[in-house]
């Protein structure tokens, strides 16, 4: 496991060994990681390497040649594709905890490789991506290709790691993104923007930003329309007035790569803590009107996070995966997120983008 020291490692690690596995954790602080290993020892069976650099990482897992890798590094679009590539090179499965439209569609972009090789390559593993992905295909279930597709994403968590903050300044750098008429179009960020009402009473702003939810949800719909929206970007009209100059600012490179290096050296609460519950949304609408939504419900994000990819990285390890690249849900199903912990919720009366 690339990252073992970081919020989202160390939670993967724990449930890991909480299934059985034998686990080597990597990572670039070795003093970190000596304290992780010991705090881990009675855990289970735990190993650690040390990587100085993302090089030194695809160096080990040619040498080591592990049955699964879990990558937790970001910024994932820097580092999913490369280390991807790697697995496929030594004949190990690959899941990562990407969520940036252009890290998930580069690591599907690897299936050819991977059916060739026989390997598993997953992307988009946590609830960035499964959470509605989960509630698109059970609602497709049974259904003709539909219409239009509309998916929100709103984790509850006690603090963001790095890579979740990554996530958010390259969807930001990227401007808006949207499926319509089956091609994916530019659109002005902060134009997305809906109040949903969550079946608890609260209400909570999410704006349409191109996460791999978005990629997710087109496959899964099969829809030609689709946009996904989140609640981790403030959603106040001053915010969104600037939003487009602050995407602009990081569409420079030289301003994205400075940003994440102060990242990598702060650690940041939430903007808002949005209750003890996460949730996700989703509706599916067809020709002539049809529609239908339903909602998932789990608790803190990084807790079904880490029990996504632990029940993902045991399967493959298992043997139980398909050659090829893939999103989580679109390999192993909605059982999947309520295998972490989730719970769905059919209605057509409770909620919903107003």
């Amino acid at each position: 496991m690339l990252g073992a020291t970081g919020r989202a490692g160390r939670g993967v690690a724990r449930e890991l060994l909480a299934l059985g596995a034998d686990v080597v954790l990597v990572s670039r602080d070795g003093h970190a990681l000596d304290a992780l290993a010991d705090d881990l020892a009675a855990a289970g069976r735990v190993r650690t390497l040390v990587a100085d650099d993302l090089a030194a990482a695809t160096g080990l897992i040619a040498e080591e040649a592990p049955s699964v890798v879990v990558n937790t590094v970001g910024p994932f679009v820097r580092t999913s594709s490369l280390v991807a590539r790697a697995c496929v090179t030594a004949g190990s499965h690959y899941l990562d905890l990407a969520n940036e439209l252009t890290a998930v569609g580069d690591v599907l972009a690897l299936d050819p490789l991977a059916r060739t090789a026989g390997v598993t390559v997953v992307t988009g593993a946590g609830f960035g991506v499964l959470a509605t992905e989960a509630l698109v295909l059970d609602l497709r279930e049974g259904e003709e290709a539909a219409e239009r597709a509309r998916v929100v994403a709103m984790p509850a968590v006690e603090a963001l790691g790095t890579a979740v903050l990554h996530s958010l300044i390259d969807a930001l750098g990227d401007g808006g993104r949207r499926y319509l008429g089956g091609r994916l179009v530019r659109t002005r960020l902060g134009v997305d923007v809906e109040r949903v009402a969550l079946p608890d009473g609260r209400t909570v702003t999410a704006i349409g930003v191109p996460t791999g939810d978005v990629e997710a949800a087109r496959r899964a719909s099969g829809a030609g329309d689709v946009i996904a929206y989140t609640s981790e970007i403030p959603g106040g009209p001053v915010f969104r007035t600037f939003l487009p100059v602050l995407s602009a600012a990081l569409a420079a490179r030289p301003v994205r790569v400075g940003l994440h290096r102060v990242v990598e050296r702060l650690r940041l609460a939430p903007p808002v803590r949005s209750g003890t519950a996460s949730w996700a949304y989703a509706r599916l609408e067809w020709p002539g009107g049809a529609r239908k939504e339903a909602w998932l419900s789990t608790g803190e994000g990084y807790l079904f996070t880490a029990r996504v990819v632990a029940h993902l990285a045991t399967c493959l390890d298992a043997g139980d995966g398909r050659a090829g690249a893939y999103t989580p849900g679109a390999l192993f199903g909605v059982e999947l997120a309520r295998r972490a912990g989730a719970e769905i919720i059919r209605t057509t009366h409770i909620g919903g983008i107003q």
